[in-house]
């Protein structure tokens, strides 16, 4: 079947009943149809694409159908991220028709008291039904806001009892709305057999564009060769939940902020952020670089069950297999002494 909005439900009854079922993208049976079908996009063509593909195509992988707690924390989100737009728009329309009339809002003030206050200092220009008009609009934007404040703390309960969530909560720059939509869309993390296999998952990793006729690589736009390393790829390919891809690259964003307010810890990742500004790393190459390694440390948790350690975050496993060994023979000197 194809995925909609509903799948997840129907796929897991239908697993209830003994059937096994594959959801398979509606980009790969565009792709087939359009392949095979000369374009010609039908409901027979459609059911056509999806069991050739189920049966025949082991290489493609299908959707993964989400379990009912993975239902109930998207849901949740999916309101809250609803009326957050609701209560953007409020205040938007509030603060422009404010500024129609001369009334002065500060740019970035959220405090509903003083909103009322400067609607009530020009009550008479503006007249009882103007005014009202305005009053009923900030009301609804302080109301939506409430709302959202009740969503937070059920979504706070939902990733406290999900083990993943809160296991990703802990890592530096993950909070709730990131850790929710994580566990949502990661589910089993073993479907993921390297860290960079997560990374591209959510659209963080470079495409490879390798030809088997490439001739010497083309300089950069400062004249310098391109690090080998970085050969043959191209921009990150934005792949995957976007709706994580930007929680994530979010809370890079907010621990380079603490590195340049100097509130960042002494670690691996203030090390390496210094390291990159250092080379005169642009800033957003800087911000996706931090989202991608703080995918690798989410994998790296939950792949091996430990606890986040900002000492140990980022730094490489050959590094910590070097440091661990000293520790291991120390101990094993200790009890043989």
């Amino acid at each position: 079947m194809e995925p909609c909005c509903g799948y997840s439900q129907i796929s897991l009854r239908l697993q209830n009943m003994g059937h096994e079922v594959k959801v398979i993208s509606g980009h790969a049976v565009k792709n087939w149809i359009a392949t095979h079908k000369s374009n010609q996009k039908t409901d027979l063509n459609d059911a056509t694409a999806l069991a050739k593909l189920a049966l025949y195509d082991h290489d493609l992988q299908p959707i993964r159908v989400k379990n009912v707690e993975e239902c109930r924390i998207a849901s949740v989100q999916a309101i809250r991220i609803q009326l957050r737009t609701q209560a953007t728009k409020s205040l938007v329309c509030f603060k422009s028709l404010c500024q129609c009339w001369g009334i002065v809002i500060r740019r970035g003030s959220l405090n509903t008291k003083k909103m009322a206050e400067a609607v009530a200092a020009v009550e008479k220009l503006l007249g009882a039904e103007v005014a009202s008009s305005l009053m009923i609009l900030r009301d609804a934007y302080k109301f939506t806001m409430k709302q959202i404040n009740a969503l937070d703390k059920l979504l706070d309960a939902l990733v406290e009892a999900n083990e993943q969530a809160r296991t990703m909560k802990t890592v530096l720059g993950i909070g709730t709305q990131t850790a929710a939509r994580l566990a949502v869309t990661t589910g089993d993390i073993k479907r993921f057999p390297m860290p960079r296999s997560y990374v591209a998952y959510f659209g963080l990793a470079p495409r490879n564009i390798i030809t088997g006729h490439s001739g010497t690589p083309s300089p950069s736009k400062r004249g310098a060769l391109k690090p080998v390393s970085s050969r043959g790829q191209g921009k990150v390919s934005r792949r995957g939940d976007r709706v994580a891809r930007s929680f994530i690259i979010q809370g890079a964003a907010t621990i380079y902020m603490l590195y340049c307010k100097d509130m960042l810890p002494e670690c691996q990742l203030r090390r390496w952020l210094h390291e990159q500004i250092k080379r005169g790393k642009p800033y957003g190459k800087i911000i996706v670089s931090l989202a991608a390694k703080l995918l690798r440390i989410v994998w790296a948790l939950l792949t091996y069950g430990e606890k986040f350690d900002s000492h140990k975050a980022g730094v490489p496993r050959s590094v910590l297999a070097a440091m661990e060994k000293p520790l291991k023979h120390d101990a094993a000197a200790e009890s043989a002494a």
